[in-house]
C-alpha cells in the first residue's frame, strides 16, 4: 500500500465534509418535494496495512440499513440511513498483548449511520453529471472471547470502529426514462480502529490497531430504476484497484415513494 501524507488526507476529509455540509445547507433551505423510504444493503472490501504492521489484511463490511431519500429543488437528493453493520477483520494480528492473538472469529456487529448527497450540476443532451458525497460510520459493539488452553481463566475483549468517506462525479445517461444507468468515479477515505483488551490471571494488556487514513480510488456501474409510481430500485457494483489486487463494493436499495 502506498504511504500518503497526513496533510493530503486532512485536505481530502475537509473537502468532503465541506461538500456534504453544503448539500445539507441546501437541504435546509429548500422544501422537500419528494420522499422515499426503504431498505438498503451495502458491502465493501478494503485491503489495508494497519499502523505498525508490514503485511496487509482485509476489512470486509456488510451493512443492512433503513434509508430515507429527500428529493429537493433542482434534483438535489439528500439521504440518511441507520442500521446494522457486520465487519470482518481477516488476518488482523495483535502481537503486543501478553498472549499474541489473531482475529479468527465471526464478523463483529455494530451500529451503522450514513449520510449521502447527490447534486446534478451539468446536463448536455441525454447525459447528466452530478457531484456525490457519502459518509458512513460503524460503531462496533464489544465482544468477549475466552482464552482456552491455559491453567487459569482468561478472556479477550475487542471493539472496532470505522468510518468511510467517499466523493466523486457521477455520469448518468437519461435516455431510457424509467431506468437511469450511470458510471461513478470516487475517492474513498477509510479510518479504522480496533481495540483489543486481554486478561489472563495476573497478566493484562491493551493493544490498539489503527488505519489512520487509507485512500483508495474506485469506479462503479449503477442504475436507478422506477418500477412503478411508488416503487424504486437502486443498484451499484464497483471495484477499487490497488497494487497487487482489487477490492470491491456492492450496493442495493428498495425504496417506496410517498
Amino acid at each position: 500500500m502506498r504511504k500518503r501524507s497526513g496533510r493530503a488526507e486532512r485536505l481530502f476529509v475537509l473537502g468532503v465534509v465541506f461538500a456534504l455540509a453544503a448539500g445539507e445547507a441546501r437541504a435546509a433551505e429548500a422544501k422537500v418535494k419528494t420522499l422515499a423510504a426503504g431498505l438498503s444493503y451495502d458491502y465493501f472490501s478494503r485491503t489495508v496495512v494497519w499502523k505498525g504492521d508490514t503485511a496487509s489484511s482485509k476489512i470486509l463490511a456488510n451493512m443492512v440499513s433503513a434509508r430515507a431519500d429527500f428529493g429537493l429543488g433542482k434534483d438535489l437528493v439528500f439521504s440518511l440511513s441507520a442500521g446494522l453493520s457486520l465487519t470482518d477483520f481477516k488476518g488482523l494480528s495483535f502481537g503486543s498483548l501478553p498472549i499474541s492473538l489473531q482475529f479468527d472469529g465471526a464478523p463483529l456487529k455494530g451500529l451503522a449511520l450514513g449520510a449521502e448527497v447527490a447534486a446534478p450540476f451539468m446536463k448536455f443532451g441525454d447525459f447528466e453529471i452530478s457531484a456525490t458525497g457519502r459518509v458512513v460510520l460503524s460503531f462496533g459493539m464489544s465482544k468477549t472471547w475466552p482464552l482456552e488452553g491455559f491453567a487459569v481463566e482468561g478472556e479477550a475483549q475487542g471493539r472496532p470502529n470505522w468510518m468511510e468517506i467517499s466523493v466523486g462525479p457521477r455520469f448518468a445517461y437519461l435516455l431510457f426514462g424509467r431506468v437511469v444507468p450511470y458510471v461513478e468515479v470516487s475517492a474513498r477515505w477509510l479510518r479504522a480502529v480496533f481495540r483489543m483488551t486481554e486478561i489472563l490471571d495476573e497478566l493484562d494488556g491493551v493493544e490498539k490497531k489503527q488505519v489512520n487514513g487509507d485512500i483508495s480510488f474506485g469506479v462503479s456501474l449503477g442504475a436507478d430504476a422506477t418500477v412503478s409510481d411508488r416503487l424504486a430500485v437502486k443498484a451499484k457494483a464497483g471495484i477499487m484497484p490497488f497494487a497487487g489486487g482489487v477490492d470491491g463494493l456492492i450496493s442495493f436499495g428498495l425504496l417506496y415513494r410517498f
